[in-house]
Parts: structure tokens; sequence; C-alpha cells
């Protein structure tokens, strides 16, 4: 049904009311109440179409067990990286390598060109994961960062 119509149904009862009223001798009170009813009808089909389109929902937000997977493989990358210098090299150094050479290229450093600024502005211990000279894991042993050191380190690059 057109949004016209119930508008044109009631103006046409109107009239028709008005000419039945008419007939029997109440034309005067019957076109009144006829007159009100249109303009009710009215004022109704106007106020429906300027109220305000019903807002979408959004999406269900993911229930906290249910992170994007990009940022669950992140999540497992930082948590891996406390234990053991491999994972570090594997996972940790490849997510930040890119990052902070971006942010460290915005303000016109190579860290292969310009390693002491680079080291003065991300610090010594986010320096020693993303340097490019680190030897890898192989060559070393122990443990990974603490989680304090990478707090640290993520602190250090957010700064840039």
């Amino acid at each position: 049904m057109s949004p016209r119509r119930p508008l044109l149904l009631v103006a046409a009862g109107c009239v028709a009311a008005t000419a039945l009223g008419l007939v029997f001798g109440q034309g005067g009170t019957v076109a009144l109440a006829a007159a009100l009813v249109l303009a009710a009808a009215l004022a109704t089909a106007t106020a429906l179409q300027l109220r305000p389109a019903q807002r979408q929902q959004p999406p269900p937000r993911a229930r906290n067990d249910e992170m994007p997977s990009r940022l669950r493989q992140i999540a497992d990358d930082l948590r891996d990286s406390e234990q053991s210098e491999f994972w570090v090299d594997r996972a940790l150094r490849p997510l930040l390598v890119p990052i902070v050479s971006t942010r460290l290229g915005r303000r016109g450093i190579d860290m292969a060109l310009a390693p002491r600024r680079a080291q003065e502005l991300l610090g010594d211990l986010l320096w020693e994961i993303v340097r490019p000279d680190r030897p890898p894991a192989a060559y070393r042993a122990g443990r990974g960062l603490a989680g304090d050191d990478l707090r640290e380190a993520i602190e250090r690059l957010e700064q840039l």
C-alpha cells in the first residue's frame, strides 16, 4: 500500500460522512468532525514522513573469547616472545620492525643509516629488539622478554 493511499481513504471517508450529514440535516456538525479527522490524518502523515529513519542496529559485539583472528595471533606472539629469544625473533621482531621503521621514517630516520639516532629515540630495550644487526636467536640463549620489559618497549613505541 502506498503511503498516500491511507490518507486518500480518510479524505474520501470525510467527504462521504459530510455528504451523509447533509442528507440527514447534520451537515455542519459532521463537516466539522470530518475536518478534524482529516486534519489529524494529515498531521499524522506529515509526522511519519518527517521522523528520522530508524537507526540500524550495530552488529553484535564479539564476546571476549572471540577476538578477531589477527588480534588473537598478535596476542599469542606477544605471549610467546616472553618465553624465549627464539620467539622474540620469530614473532615479536617481525611485528615491530615495520612499525618502528615507519615511525622513524616519519622523522626522517633510517635505522640502518642512523643507528645512534634511532637508538636514542627507541631506547635500549626496543632498539635491542629491532636493531638491523641483531644476531639470530640460534646464536643466543635465554628467556624472552619479561612482561614489564615488553610493556616498556611497546610504550616507547607508542611515544614515537
